[in-house]
């Protein structure tokens, strides 16, 4: 903590603490320098002391500001409840206000339908139309006269038909009467029946003709039995004979069904891994041609290099093109091309290094050759290493901001290689872009005729002299043709073509590069071995042909799996049908197993049961026989009573068929009046919808003659309603803009209580960030404390004399604190002095100091002067105190004597402020130490004054100064102050 300097005007106070102070061997002493400032130099434990002080006054101040911003809070909150509860009680006014202009609208509409209605009706109440409606109004009476005869004359028909229909019951309960007599005959017949049945029963004549019948009815029912399970026996035989020979054949299907479903199983298996196979080969190869192609003319002239069947010159060339487009260092000509990694983007599909650029380049070269055929001269032969610098010329033009030559901005870009360059860019062949050039000369030579000689085309084939003399010519002439003359330079050897596809500039794509060694050649190769070595590494790398088979061999693994799986499916269908056929066979020769054991058994049982019947039969016809022997006449008599009965049921038939014919006609006329009951009342429907529509025309001639009046009376209703509607739409607007105003005050509120609530969140969160700050502060200086108190014993065990006490209490060693308030003082924890609380009382001999607030107002200058000279002497100055306070507690035990008195007073404070020590005797009294003299020190109690040291007289002797400034410079020093520690 850098040391505070004071003006001369609290010198005299400063000194006279540090006199007060010589006694302490804690307190350094203070220097003077040649401007009459003292600065007083601050201890280790003061510094710590002060650290632990203004942390603990940050804290204060945040804790405050964090219950100021929650009392905010909860007054915001406050005073918007008022607002939230008005805006809510208002929307409710709001919506009874909407539900009352609704239900208004609602009869608003009911009222047009009504007037739509009227006015249609009043349009339509011409003359003519109520003419017309009185014309059908009479028509209408003639069709009523036409329906009351319709509905007469089915009344009639109805008559006739309940007539005829009386007529019908009439016969009909006469046939039943027949019926009834035929019915009593019959019934005496079978009395007389019964009784000859009487007289024949005790006889046993019919027992023992129903036992023949009976016992005849057995065994011909046991035959019958017998022959058809016989026939059932052979039938099932057969049918389990067959099912057997089919459920053989099923097995051996099964067998063989079964071993086609594993044979179709790993068929397919081996189809899969055929396909994964497949697959893989072509992935692999793809892969591989993908990375071959992305290393594009670094792939090219790597694979050159290495190919040790090629000659040394020419791998020496592959692999210096490959260190130049790899940007080797000093890859050719003892250069380092800085860009070439950025500019060259290897195998990029745009890029001159990508193998489609590379091929494109071959037909520059070969349409270079009819150019150079023209005028007779030879194809140079191929560079690698020129390719190589003419791909990076090419991209260079996408790199660079500009379209120049690489060697042209050396200084921007840094070095490139020397060698003859030309570039072109542009939606053009570059070698008809270069060699359109000579339309410079053809003009030239338009103008000048002698200039002919020089035309570069005067001999045949051009020489590299004639070349010479001619490029000499027009060297200072006023064209531009040094890529035309470049492209047929006889001489031209060891070249190399390249050209990409970026976009150079705005409105411009693809550049293109044709460099020429000539300072330093290496050995080429002509065009056509270079075209061999571009195609031949293509279809190395694309390998075409090679993936189209893999491809095929993909499609036809895939198709020999999918009919694999297919076989597989059927092979397995066939399985489940042969099993489910077998199941049901297998279950059929169950069922016909034990229907033939059941027919066996049931014939077997059969022949017993035929064998015991006909001994029965023969037994029941010797009883039969030996009855009849004996009834005789009885028999006759109940075959006559049983004659006499027949004829008898036989007349109930025919009087029965009589009675059924009454009932049909019965029948038939009841029919009839239901018909004529229907039709008497389809004719009195029509009667009543004929009145009806004749009372619609008579309403509709009346609303007709009265339209007028009811498109009055409606208009009159919907001409209300609107004024309703009006007034309760009026009524909705007025509470909703009450509604908005209040809403704008709830929004307000509510805009303040976010405020608060987020006020209150960063001031909490500044709290704890100062706390954290106290925290570590008081930890630095527990630790101080206890290293300090650890030298102190060692200290006290090697001193030879003992410390005499100061004629005031040691308060040297308390270092500035926190401004925390103590209940007993009145002093503010702030930096500026509380002129209610600073005031000093005194008595007839005593002097008193009073802070008031212009004082105070004059603090900011003291500091700002003051932190002028600190930042002017920071290098000069020491480390200082400024204010020491005791706060004593309750408990305290020092006491002093004020002048004029001999009554020791306790103190509840000590402070000293710019060199002034003053003592706190009551709530609102300060007094000068020069004032009082202590008699009391932690119990120690003495009636004698205590010596005054030489601070007092330098105390009195500055008090003229500090009138002046005083006050603001206690304000600037601050008041600190921390309870006594003996």
């Amino acid at each position: 903590m850098k040391g505070l300097k004071y003006t001369s005007l609290a010198v005299a106070a400063l000194t006279a603490t540090l006199l007060a102070s010589t006694n302490n061997s804690k307190v350094q002493a203070a220097t003077v320098d040649k401007n009459n400032t003292v600065t007083v130099a601050k201890s280790d434990k003061e510094k710590l002391q002060d650290a632990v002080n203004q942390a603990q006054n940050s804290v204060n101040n945040a804790q405050a500001s964090v219950d100021s911003k929650k009392s905010a809070l909860t007054d915001a909150q406050a005073q918007a409840k008022a607002p939230n509860d008005a805006c809510d009680a208002q929307q409710a006014k709001v919506n009874d206000s909407q539900k009352n202009l609704a239900d208004k609208q609602a009869i608003a509409k009911q009222a047009q339908d009504k007037l739509d209605s009227a006015s249609a009706v009043a349009k339509q109440a011409t003359s003519e139309n109520i003419q017309k409606t009185q014309k059908n109004i009479a028509a209408q009476q003639d069709a009523i006269k036409a329906a009351k005869q319709n509905v007469s004359d089915a009344n009639a028909d109805l008559s006739t038909a309940q007539s005829q229909l009386a007529t019908a019951k009439q016969k009909q309960a006469d046939a039943q009467n027949l019926v009834n007599s035929k019915e009593a005959a019959k019934k005496t017949a079978d009395n007389n029946v019964a009784n000859a049945e009487t007289a024949v029963k005790n006889s046993g004549l019919d027992e023992a003709k129903q036992n023949v019948q009976k016992v005849q009815n057995a065994l011909n029912d046991i035959k019958k039995t017998n022959a058809d399970n016989e026939s059932v026996l052979s039938k099932n035989q057969a049918v389990l004979a067959e099912n057997n020979q089919k459920i053989a054949t099923v097995n051996n299907n099964l067998a063989v069904a079964n071993k086609a479903v594993v044979d179709a199983q790993n068929n397919v298996n081996a189809k899969q891994k055929a396909l994964a196979d497949a697959q893989q080969a072509l992935k692999d190869l793809q892969d591989q041609v993908a990375q071959d192609q992305a290393s594009g003319a670094a792939g090219f002239f790597k694979a050159i290099a290495d190919n040790k069947d090629n000659s040394e010159s020419l791998r020496e060339d592959a692999q210096t093109a490959y260190n130049i487009i790899t940007g080797q260092p000093n890859a050719y000509q003892d250069i380092t091309v800085e860009w070439a990694k950025e500019a060259v983007k290897l195998g990029q599909e745009n890029d001159s290094t990508s193998l489609s650029n590379i091929e494109k380049a071959l037909g520059y070269y070969q349409h270079w050759m009819t150019y150079r055929d023209k005028y007779g001269l030879s194809h140079p032969s191929i560079s690698l290493t020129a390719v190589a610098i003419a791909m990076l010329s090419s991209d260079f033009q996408h790199y660079s901001d500009e379209f120049n030559h690489p060697s042209l901005l050396t200084s921007k870009y840094g070095p490139f290689y020397s060698d003859e360059e030309d570039i072109s860019a542009g939606e053009v062949n570059p070698i008809d872009n270069w060699m359109s050039e000579k339309d410079d000369i053809d003009k030239y030579i338009e103008a000048h005729p002698d200039a002919a000689a020089y035309s570069f085309e005067s001999t045949h084939p051009l020489t590299q002299d004639e070349w010479e003399k001619d490029v000499d010519f027009w060297n200072d002439k006023p064209v531009y043709i040094g890529h035309y003359t470049s492209m047929i330079k006889p001489d031209a050897n060891y070249v190399g073509l390249a050209g990409n596809e970026y976009e150079i500039q705005p409105m411009m794509n693809n550049a293109d590069s044709m460099d020429e060694i000539i300072f330093n050649p290496i050995n080429g190769i002509d065009f056509n071995s270079y075209q061999n070595l571009v195609q031949s590494y293509l279809k190395d790398v694309k390998q075409e042909d090679k993936i189209n088979t893999l491809k095929a061999n993909v499609a036809t693994a895939n198709q020999n799996l999918v009919a694999a799986q297919n076989a597989v499916k059927s092979a397995q269908n066939n399985v489940q049908s042969l099993q489910a056929n077998l199941a049901e066979l297998n279950n059929g020769s169950t069922k016909i197993n034990k229907a033939i054991s059941d027919t066996q058994a049931a014939l077997a049982k059969g022949q017993e049961n035929l064998e015991f019947e006909q001994k029965q039969l023969d037994q029941a016809n010797q009883t039969l026989a030996d009855v009849q022997a004996k009834v005789g006449t009885k028999a006759k008599a109940l075959e006559d009573a049983k004659a006499a009965q027949a004829k008898a049921a036989e007349a109930i038939a025919q009087a029965q068929n009589v009675l059924s014919e009454a009932t049909a006609a019965v029948k038939a006329s009841q029919a009839k009046v239901d018909a004529a009951q229907n039709d008497v009342q389809a004719k009195d429907n029509n009667l009543k919808s004929v009145q009806a529509a004749l009372d619609s025309l008579n309403q509709a001639l009346n609303n007709l003659e009265n339209a007028q009046s009811n498109l009055s009376a409606a208009q009159t209703a919907f001409n209300k309603a609107n004024d309703d509607v009006t007034a309760a739409n009026k009524a909705v607007k007025a509470q909703q803009l009450i509604l908005d105003t209040l809403k704008e005050s709830k929004s307000k509120a509510d805009a303040q209580v976010t405020n608060a609530s987020e006020e209150l969140k960063k001031a909490e969160a500044e709290l704890a960030a100062e706390q954290s700050k106290l925290e570590d502060a008081k930890a630095r200086l527990d630790a101080f404390n206890k290293k300090e108190t650890e030298n102190s014993h060692k200290e006290a065990s090697n001193a030879e004399n003992p410390v005499t006490p100061t004629n005031k209490p040691d308060t040297s060693h308390v270092v500035k604190t926190s401004d925390k308030t103590d209940e007993d003082s009145t002093v503010k924890p702030t930096d500026k002095p509380d002129s209610h609380s600073e005031a000093s009382t005194t008595n007839s001999s005593e002097t008193t100091t009073t802070a008031t607030e212009s004082d105070v107002k004059d603090t900011d200058t003291v500091k700002e002067n003051a932190k002028a000279d600190l930042k002017t002497n920071n290098k000069s100055e020491e480390k200082s105190s400024t204010v020491k306070i005791i706060d004593n507690s309750d408990s305290s035990a020092v006491s002093v004597v004020l002048n004029g008195s001999n009554t020791p007073v306790k103190t509840f404070g000590e402070k000293t402020v710019n060199g002034t020590t003053y003592y706190k005797v009551s709530a609102n009294r300060w007094v000068k130490d020069d004032k009082a003299h202590v008699v009391a020190v932690t119990g120690n109690v003495t009636t004698n004054k205590l010596p005054q040291t030489g601070a007092k007289n330098e105390l009195i002797a500055a008090l003229s100064g500090l009138a002046v400034a005083g006050t603001t410079l206690v304000s600037y020093l601050g008041i600190n102050r921390k309870k006594k520690n003996n």
